[in-house]
C-alpha cells in the first residue's frame, strides 16, 4: 500500500447508501483516512467547491438531477479540479451512448459493477501513482503561471515517467492556451512521428483553423475521423471547419453522424440544431434543440440560446403558439439570468414579427435592447447575434449593421466570432456587404493597434496611450486594445516615474483582460513588470 494512496483524501458520490458505505469500507481497509460521502451531484459540487480531493469516485447514475457525467463536466468547466486529480467514474451500464457520452468528459477510470475491494485498490494505487506527479504543474496552472507549467512538464519529460502522454496533452493544451502555436506545432509533429495519435493530428488541423486555412484543417479532420471512428472531437472540429467554408450541408451530415455515436452532449446537439437550421433543415433543427433541452436540463452547458433557436424553428414552420410557450419556458428557466433575458425578447420580437404583431415585436425589441444597455458591454457575442438578427427582421439595418461591426472590432482576432458574424449577413443576403463590413472594422482595429506600437517605439508614451485610452472608450471587450493600453501606460510608468494613478490603471486593464481571456500570454509578463516597477 502507498504513502501516497493512505494519505489522500477521498470523495465517494453515490445516491444508494449501501453503495456508498461499501466504497467506504473498501478505502477505509486500505489505510485511508480521509474520506467524505455524497448522495448527488449538488451535494458532491457543493463538497468539491470546499474541499480539495486527491480521489473522487463517482457513480454515473445519480437519481434525479444531474448524472455523474454532469458532474464531472460541471466540476471541470468550473476549474473546481485540476489535472492532478484522479476521477473515477463507477457504473453498471454497459450501453454505447453512455460509454461515448462518460468518454467525452475525460473520466481517468472506469469501473464497471460490482467491484471489489482488489480491484479498487490496483486501479487507485496506478492512478494515484501517475497524478501526484501532476501537483506542481496544476498549482502553476492554478496561479495562471503559465510559463511555469511548461517548464515542469519539460522537466518531467525529461525524466522516466510513467504518464508521457499525458503530460504532453497538458502541455499542448498551455501552448495553445497561450497563443504560442509555432511550440504547439513542434510538439504535435513531435509526438506523431512516434506515432499515430488522434489527439496531436487534431492539434494541427486546430492550428490550420486558427491560421484561417480552413481548406488545410478540413483534411486533416477528414483523416482524423476516418482513421479513429470514435474521436469525437475531431468530429466537432471537421463540422466547424466545414461551416467556415460554407459547406453547411456538410457539416450538418458529419453532426448528425457524431450525435448517433454520442448523442448526449448538449453542445454537439445544439451545434446541429443551429447548422440545420441555417440549412433549411427545420425538421433536422427542432428535433436536435428538443433533444439539447432535454438532456441539458441539469447540465452546466444549459442555454437559453437552445430555447431561442427552438422558438425560431417553431416561428418558421407556422406555429408561433408554440414559439411563444417555448418562450414562456425559458422565461421560467432563466429568470434570473439578464443574457438569457436579452435572447429571449430578441427571439419573441421575432415571433410576433412573423405574425404581423409588429408594436409587440418592437416592444420585445426595445426590452431587448434596454437590457444590453445595462449590461454596459458584457454582453456576450452569441447574444448580440441574436439581438442583431431582429433587427434585421424588423427593417432596422444601420442598428443591426453596427451592432455587428462593434462585435466584429472587438474580437478582430478571433476566428470564430467573426465567422459567426459572417453567417448572420448570409442569413440577411447580405454576404457581400457584410464581408466589406468585417474587413473595414478589423482593419480599423489593426491600424489603431500599429499607431500605437509605432509610438511606444518611438518613446512617446503619452501619445501612444491617449490613442488607445480613446479607442478602448468604444472597444471595451478588445482584449488586444487593452492590453497594449496596458503595455503602454507600464512604459510611460518606466519612463516618467512611478505614478499610482498610472498603475491603477494598468492593474484594472489586466483584470479586464483576464476576465475575457485568462490565458493572455501578456498579462503576466505586464503584472509583473507593473510590480517590478512600483516596488522598486
Amino acid at each position: 500500500m502507498s504513502a501516497s494512496l493512505r494519505q489522500a483524501c477521498i470523495l465517494i458520490i453515490d445516491d444508494f447508501q449501501g453503495m456508498r458505505t461499501l466504497l467506504r469500507d473498501f478505502v477505509k481497509n486500505m489505510g485511508v483516512t480521509q474520506i467524505d460521502t455524497a448522495s448527488n451531484g449538488k451535494d458532491a459540487i457543493s463538497q468539491i467547491e470546499r474541499t480539495k480531493y486527491d480521489i473522487i469516485i463517482c457513480d454515473y447514475n445519480l437519481g434525479a438531477g444531474q448524472n455523474g457525467q454532469q458532474v464531472l463536466d460541471e466540476v471541470k468547466l468550473r476549474n473546481l479540479i485540476g489535472v492532478s486529480t484522479v476521477w473515477v467514474m463507477v457504473t453498471a451500464e454497459k450501453t454505447s451512448e453512455m460509454v461515448m457520452g462518460a468518454a467525452e468528459v475525460k473520466p481517468d477510470d472506469y469501473l464497471l459493477k460490482p467491484i471489489n475491494q482488489s480491484l479498487l485498490e490496483n486501479r487507485l494505487e496506478k492512478l494515484i501513482a501517475r497524478k501526484q506527479s501532476l501537483l506542481g504543474i496544476e498549482k502553476a496552472i492554478k496561479s495562471r503561471d503559465y510559463p511555469s507549467a511548461i517548464a515542469q512538464c519539460d522537466q518531467q519529460l525529461k525524466t522516466d515517467v510513467i504518464n508521457p502522454q499525458e503530460i504532453l496533452r497538458i502541455k499542448s493544451d498551455l501552448l495553445l492556451t497561450t497563443g504560442d502555436y509555432d511550440a504547439a506545432r513542434a510538439l504535435f509533429e513531435t509526438a506523431l512521428a512516434e506515432r499515430s495519435v488522434p489527439w496531436a493530428s487534431t492539434g494541427l488541423g486546430r492550428l490550420r483553423f486558427y491560421a484561417r486555412d480552413y481548406a488545410g484543417a478540413k483534411e486533416i479532420f477528414q483523416e482524423v475521423v476516418r482513421e479513429n471512428k470514435v474521436y469525437m472531437e475531431a468530429f466537432d472540429w471537421l463540422a466547424k471547419t466545414l461551416n467556415a467554408l460554407g459547406e453547411g450541408e456538410e457539416a450538418q451530415k458529419v453532426l448528425t453522424d457524431a450525435v448517433k455515436l454520442s448523442p448526449n452532449s448538449p453542445v454537439r446537439q445544439k451545434t446541429l440544431g443551429d447548422t440545420a437550421y441555417s440549412n433549411g433543415a427545420l425538421d433536422v433543427a427542432q428535433s436536435a434543440f428538443e433533444k439539447t433541452i432535454k438532456i441539458g436540463e441539469f447540465s452546466p452547458h444549459k442555454n437559453s440560446a437552445v430555447f431561442a433557436g427552438l422558438a425560431r424553428v417553431f416561428s418558421d414552420k407556422d406555429s408561433p403558439t408554440e414559439a411563444l410557450k417555448i418562450l414562456e419556458r425559458s422565461k421560467k428557466e432563466f429568470k434570473h439570468n439578464t443574457q438569457a433575458s436579452i435572447q429571449t425578447a430578441a427571439a419573441e420580437s421575432v415571433v410576433y414579427n412573423k405574425m404581423g404583431q409588429t408594436d409587440k415585436a418592437e416592444a420585445a425589441l426595445a426590452t431587448a435592447e434596454q437590457l444590453m444597455e445595462k449590461m454596459a458591454g458584457n454582453v456576450n457575442p452569441e447574444t448580440a447575434m441574436e439581438v442583431a438578427k431582429s433587427l434585421f427582421k424588423l427593417g432596422k439595418k444601420e442598428k443591426a449593421c453596427g451592432l455587428l461591426r462593434e462585435l466584429a472590432k472587438n474580437n478582430h482576432e478571433n476566428a470564430e466570432i467573426s465567422l459567426g458574424v459572417e453567417s448572420v449577413f448570409q442569413s440577411e443576403n447580405m454576404a457581400e456587404e457584410g464581408q466589406a463590413l468585417i474587413n473595414k472594422s478589423r482593419q480599423e482595429v489593426v491600424d489603431i493597434n500599429n499607431q500605437g506600437v509605432l509610438l511606444a517605439k518611438k518613446g512617446d508614451f503619452l501619445a501612444g496611450v491617449k490613442l488607445l485610452r480613446e479607442a478602448a472608450k468604444t472597444l471595451a471587450n478588445n482584449e488586444v486594445i487593452l492590453v497594449n493600453l496596458c503595455g503602454l501606460l507600464i512604459g510611460l510608468i518606466n519612463k516618467e516615474g512611478k505614478n499610482a494613478a498610472l498603475a491603477a490603471e494598468a492593474k484594472g486593464l489586466l483584470e479586464r483582460v483576464r476576465e475575457l481571456n485568462p490565458a493572455n500570454k501578456k498579462c503576466q509578463a505586464y503584472s509583473l513588470a507593473l510590480t517590478r516597477i512600483m516596488n522598486g
